[in-house]
């Protein structure tokens, strides 16, 4: 069988209010030579039925079914099936702006033998479109075309901006882990360290849709944002990677916080989450971060006795369980002072020249 250019995966769960535009912004690309891969994971609002109307009068169109998985398990199942040179990531309520984003995209990769290329970002806020990004988001923009070294760039946000070639992947087990929440960065990580290097254009390759329904966080949800963080604290760690250390570091203490602090008091009658912080330490490198020149040195100092004051936390555990974690909230609020305290300190760092 003959191989595509390109398919492009689409993860499907109750998005029918968004799937047409979605759908058909990739239809509407001029690089016709691809496939258009919706995994359903176990929708109820019709979001299956209506890529079927697709598959009738568009034969790229390919639907999978699976129970409710998640979105990374959705798109592990999408590269699985995928039989195009390069694969891409769309989520359902997000679309391509320009008719030749993917073959722009494309033509790059394969000119330049690339395995992973892509270009910029744009945030849709209700009517505003937000291209340019500064401070720890500057990430998610590129000024020039070329090849850039991923020790020099060390950002794990956007995977979406890129396409990926698909026996690289599947080469080196690149794939989603199965966490509720941040199954993202981690799969970047990893394959952009095990790239090496991407091709980078300035054009803007993904659109981003800030919807108005939060995410509803659960305890379960929660430690799988923690496990995500964790697990790309200890790759960096691992690998030198020292902004993207001090970048995991920063969601946790500062845009992940105030969920973390409202989840374990509300919803966590076990006290796991708080534990799961305390474990994390471990895997915090101070030096690290403060090399990585994203903290100032008064931040660098305030964030030492989180570090120490969790580690205490831990090897007193025991004691503190069986008095109750989800009862002993004045407890709870004591220990987990530096981390909200931190938090607000780190307020400004993300738009931070």
């Amino acid at each position: 069988e003959e191989e595509l250019n390109l398919s492009i995966i689409i993860p499907v769960y109750n998005k029918s209010e968004y799937l047409t535009e979605c759908i058909e912004s990739v239809q509407r690309q001029s690089l016709k030579d691809s496939e258009i891969i919706c995994v359903d994971d176990g929708s109820t609002d019709g979001s299956a039925e209506l890529v079927s109307e697709f598959q009738k009068t568009d034969g790229r169109v390919c639907l999978i079914r699976q129970q409710n998985l998640g979105a990374g398990a959705a798109r592990n199942a999408g590269v699985k099936a995928a039989k195009g040179e390069y694969v891409a990531f769309l989520d359902a309520d997000d679309f391509y702006s320009s008719k030749d984003t993917l073959a722009r995209i494309y033509a790059a990769a394969k000119s330049n033998n690339a395995l992973i290329c892509g270009g910029s970002f744009c945030e849709i806020r209700s009517d505003e479109r937000v291209i340019q990004f500064d401070g720890v988001m500057s990430g998610n923009k590129f000024d020039a075309e070329g090849w850039v070294d991923f020790k020099d760039y060390q950002f794990d946000y956007g995977f979406y901006r890129f396409i990926y070639n698909r026996d690289f992947l599947i080469k080196n087990n690149l794939i989603f882990p199965d966490y509720l929440r941040y199954q993202d960065p981690p799969f970047m990580l990893r394959a952009f360290d095990a790239a090496g290097r991407f091709y980078a254009i300035p054009d803007v390759t993904y659109c981003y849709r800030i919807n108005d329904c939060p995410v509803k966080w659960t305890t379960e949800k929660v430690l799988d944002l923690l496990c995500g963080i964790e697990e790309n604290l200890k790759f960096s760690a691992a690998r030198g990677y020292e902004r993207v250390h001090a970048l995991n570091y920063y969601r946790l203490c500062n845009d992940f916080c105030g969920v973390i602090v409202d989840t374990a008091l509300r919803k966590d009658s076990t006290g796991n989450i708080l534990k799961k912080l305390a474990d994390m330490q471990s895997s915090v490198n101070f030096d690290m971060i403060k090399s990585s020149e994203l903290f100032t040195d008064k931040e660098n100092k305030f964030s030492k006795p989180l570090s120490e004051l969790i580690q205490k936390l831990s090897a007193q555990s025991a004691r503190l369980h069986s008095e109750g974690w989800f009862i002993n909230k004045k407890l709870f609020r004591v220990y987990t002072w530096p981390v909200r305290m931190l938090g607000k300190a780190l307020r400004d760092i993300k738009h931070r020249k």
